[in-house]
């Protein structure tokens, strides 16, 4: 019979193993964070309107995040850089043009899989909602993401104004208990002592008719009754 190992020489050979997987990981890390860093960096100065990206750069910095995905596929980061390109690039397109839907469909197939790395992620609910708002697909899944973002992002202001924005846009259509989500977000942000989001709020009730949601506090504004 082989002589078994003492616990002292099998700790000593999982150890080994644990430092050689952490060091692999952390070499994976680094790589895909020297890939993607220069493409995130663009994007960022392009969607800030700082620069203006030059031929070939865009397909560039999709193809550096896709690398890196390569590298690191469980990377919230990534998901969420490549996902705003995709958006970003056909933002401004009519809803049917063939391009433009393109686009925001691969766009929120990659929000998609941000959600189920980060389910609670206002940011990934938030995209999603708003790509299937653009696609014209207001169904059960655009009133879940619009209910995630609300849910998980209290106090992120302007996830909250997008959110009340889309409903608001599709009121008629909305679920009561999305409806009665909204009127609670609506509240919240009417109190937020932080920022005074009373002006965005009262411009969007009056943009979409809706004014009496925002009675009693929007007053005369909102041409509240007894204001």
């Amino acid at each position: 019979m082989k002589r078994l190992r003492s616990p002292a020489g099998v700790g000593a050979i999982l150890l080994l193993l644990t430092i050689a997987a952490t060091a692999y990981h952390a070499a994976v890390r680094f790589a895909a964070e020297m890939i993607s860093q220069n493409a995130r960096y663009q994007f960022e100065r392009w969607n800030a309107g700082k620069a203006s990206p030059q031929a070939g750069e865009v397909k560039a910095a999709t193809a550096s995040l896709r690398a890196s995905l390569d590298y690191e596929p469980g990377n919230p980061i990534l998901h969420w850089y490549l996902g705003r390109i995709d958006y970003w690039q056909v933002r401004s397109g009519p809803p049917a043009d063939a391009a433009s839907r393109a686009g925001r469909q691969a766009a929120l197939e990659t929000f998609r899989r941000l959600a189920l790395l980060r389910p609670t992620s206002g940011y990934a609910w938030s995209n999603i909602a708003l790509t299937r708002y653009m696609l014209g697909e207001v169904d059960v899944e655009f009133v879940l993401a619009l209910e995630q973002t609300l849910r998980w992002a209290p106090w992120q202001p302007q996830l909250q104004l997008t959110g009340i924005q889309l409903a608001l846009a599709n009121w008629d259509l909305m679920p009561l208990s999305t409806q009665m989500l909204v009127l609670e977000s609506i509240r919240r942000q009417a109190e937020w002592k932080l920022v005074d989001q009373k002006p965005a709020l009262i411009r969007l009730l009056r943009g979409y008719r809706r004014m009496e949601l925002g009675c009693p506090w929007g007053g005369k504004a909102l041409a509240c009754p007894g204001s």
